[in-house]
């Protein structure tokens, strides 16, 4: 974990609040009204409004990356504290995470846990299937795809939600706290999720064991992250409670990029399936010439991702002409 302030975080990024905010002030011109300057937490984050942005409301935009949920927050006050700016059209956007954050103005949060999840969806993997495999809704390989992807969603959800849970407790005590420390999550969980290994088997089965540790208090405190906060198992066994109640969409909520990773290595599997001379599973061959990789899928599945209601709300809001 970086033990670092939020000023210092800011002083040795090049992706700050701070200099999102003098890239700002460089671009604005008020002979360009009609201009959209967007502030984001990471690149990824303008692949997927970007394309909205251009392509629905026909708006040009210029883009600002933050690097962090904290700067763009920080990028708002900087902003709104300035009158010669008040015409400019300027958006946030941040990805709701463990919060509870809505939206708010010119800020929009993700109704789930980040953009990840708009793509790691039923609705994208029907849209994927019909388009890129050809299938029809009512063909009984469609079908038979979507009960598999129901089921295994579902184990692999509940391998992962003693880590989402323990993760979600280390999120409340950093807001707690007002700390801007963070688990460096990709990187300790790298070897668990890596873009070259695929979770699931030939067979289409997630395969065995690999994600043990995600259930053990003690590996995740005491060798993973050996310099978080011990969480105390009275808060640990309510979080657990709330993320495994009926009404909690864990497809939803759960960290995105775990949902992505499961997302993508499914539809690498069912490829390799479906494309086979001889599939195992489905009763017969399919062409499929997309390519799905981890580190490319925000640009090149964006077109199926899920757009929710919320987003066009907010669009419309700001950027629909009347």
């Amino acid at each position: 974990m970086k033990n670092t302030s939020l000023l210092e975080e800011m002083k040795n990024s090049k992706q700050s609040a701070h200099v999102a905010y003098t890239n700002f002030v460089t671009a604005y011109s008020i002979d360009n009204p009609d201009l959209v300057y967007c502030f984001f937490e990471g690149d990824e984050d303008k692949k997927y409004y970007g394309s909205i942005i251009t392509i629905k409301y026909e708006k040009k935009f210029e883009d600002f990356t933050c690097g962090g949920r904290d700067f763009v927050l920080k990028a708002i006050e900087l902003i709104k504290n300035r009158i010669e700016y008040n015409k400019a059209k300027v958006l946030f956007f941040i990805d709701r995470d463990y919060t509870d954050d809505k939206v708010k103005d010119e800020l929009y949060v993700t109704p789930c846990y980040s953009i990840e999840n708009f793509y790691s969806t039923e609705d994208t993997l029907k849209r994927i299937l019909n388009n890129e495999f050809n299938m029809k809704e009512k063909d009984e390989n469609f079908l038979k795809i979507l009960e598999l992807y129901t089921t295994l969603l579902m184990n692999y959800h509940d391998k992962l939600l003693f880590l989402n849970a323990w993760l979600s407790c280390q999120y409340d005590i950093r807001i707690k706290t007002n700390t801007s420390t963070r688990l460096d999550i990709n990187e300790v969980l790298k070897n668990y999720f890596k873009n070259n290994e695929n979770m699931f088997d030939v067979c289409l089965s997630l395969r065995a064991n690999i994600f043990d540790d995600f259930k053990n208090k003690d590996i995740l405190e005491n060798t993973l992250f050996k310099d978080a906060p011990k969480i105390l198992d009275d808060l640990l066994n309510e979080k657990l409670a709330l993320f495994n109640s009926r009404d909690f969409n864990k497809a939803c909520m759960f960290r995105g990029k775990f949902e992505l990773k499961f997302f993508i290595d499914f539809l690498k599997r069912l490829k390799e399936e479906a494309t086979s001379k001889q599939p195992k599973i489905l009763t017969k061959k399919y062409k499929c010439t997309l390519s799905f990789k981890l580190e490319d899928s925000i640009s090149v599945l964006t077109q199926y991702s899920n757009t929710p209601n919320c987003l066009i709300e907010f669009f419309d809001k700001h950027l629909k002409v009347a």
